[in-house]
């Protein structure tokens, strides 16, 4: 990809929308449900907060980060499937801190009172814009993260620890992002069929 596209990246938001919104054409509205951080007010936009504590609901001083996508079970409230985007950039500390946050937590919820929940089949997503034009030379880098995230996370004792994987990638441009995450949603949703409902 070339400067100039990269460049082109959309502002804020923008883009985690158009992904979302192409990730829902892929998903059997019957059986998932697509939840999203941005874009006009509806029933399935809204905040998707990680948070720790035994209150019921989330308050600010409990909050850990929030959430771009979540995917998760038409007829439960069980996530196949949590994602984050980091539409500026790919930063070790930051593609950290968004899995931690989230791993930390023991509960998730969308808009304010809607309770999400993980398990051991639940994948998180991190993925984060690189900076030159071929994210790919972040591949040694993304999966050294990854494996000491999986290492931290067994140590954790807290409920939202019990999600089965995290993938962390790096994408130069919005054709890159939405291949990957693709991908990685598929293989959740495949994972989620191969397990079996219960």
């Amino acid at each position: 990809m070339k400067k100039e596209e990269l460049i082109k990246m959309k502002p804020h938001g923008e883009l985690t929308v158009k992904i979302a919104r192409k990730i829902s054409q892929i998903l059997d509205k019957n059986e998932y449900k697509l939840l999203y951080d941005h874009g006009v007010s509806g029933k399935n936009v809204g905040k998707i907060v990680s948070w720790f504590g035994n209150k019921d609901k989330c308050e600010r001083e409990t909050e850990l980060s929030q959430l771009d996508i979540a995917i998760i079970e038409q007829n439960r409230n069980k996530a196949i499937a949590l994602v984050e985007i980091e539409e500026t950039n790919d930063r070790p500390k930051t593609l950290l801190g968004d899995a931690l946050c989230v791993l930390m937590g023991d509960h998730i919820c969308f808009g304010g009172n809607y309770k999400i929940l993980v398990d051991e089949r639940t994948i998180l997503i991190i993925l984060g814009k690189s900076e030159v034009s071929h994210a790919k030379h972040n591949e040694k880098r993304n999966k050294y993260l990854c494996e000491k995230v999986m290492k931290i996370k067994s140590g954790l004792s807290t409920v939202n620890c019990v999600i089965g994987n995290v993938v962390i990638e790096s994408f130069s441009g919005e054709e890159e992002m939405e291949t990957q995450l693709s991908y990685a949603v598929k293989r959740a949703l495949e994972g989620e069929s191969s397990n079996g409902k219960s």
